[in-house]
């Protein structure tokens, strides 16, 4: 007999506390951990978006799984900005709808996952800012304006151009900043 997909989730999560763990259409995907030159890029990011995070009191968690809803795939973005108390489905699991902004550095491998996947799941779920950085093809891409059937704004810029992080943010983006690697 084959177990549920969220049952098998559950048990790899078990087996690799340590390790992303992720559903895609109901594959489950482990990812290692990230490189130096990933880090690197998710630092540039923390030093950017630190200050409006730490004025008007929000976090930055960066490794939490993104509730979708009951039978929706499971993802853990690379960063997860949350306001204050936000709406939580689990100790693991933050509501999509909860968030002000996912991050995403594309890894090898994973650039269908990030660029394709994740936007067609977070959306409907109600994620508002969904930022992807992608080093491989040198560019930025934020989503934003989620509804049922994805997003309805792709802003997507080449590394060094500027980006603004719309409202609640309204906080613009050094991206040649982030790839400094």
């Amino acid at each position: 007999m084959i177990r549920p997909v969220e049952e098998r989730y559950r048990t790899v999560r078990e087996l690799f506390p340590e390790l992303r763990t992720e559903v895609f259409n109901g594959r489950i995907v482990v990812n290692d951990t990230g490189t130096w030159q990933h880090n690197t890029i998710l630092a540039q990011v923390l030093f950017q978006l630190m200050p409006v995070v730490a004025e008007r009191g929000w976090e930055i968690w960066p490794n939490i799984t993104i509730f979708l809803g009951a039978e929706a795939d499971r993802y853990v973005p690379d960063l997860t900005v949350v306001p204050q108390r936000p709406v939580m489905e689990s100790d693991e699991a933050v509501r999509g709808d909860s968030t002000l902004l996912l991050v995403d550095v594309v890894a090898a491998g994973g650039a269908y996952d990030d660029h394709v996947v994740k936007p067609l799941g977070y959306a409907p779920a109600g994620v508002p800012l969904y930022l992807v950085i992608d080093p491989f093809q040198r560019l930025v891409k934020l989503y934003s304006e989620p509804g049922r059937d994805g997003y309805t704004r792709e802003t997507v810029e080449p590394v060094g151009a500027p980006l603004t992080l719309p409202a609640p943010w309204d906080h613009p983006l050094d991206t040649g900043g982030l790839l400094c690697v």
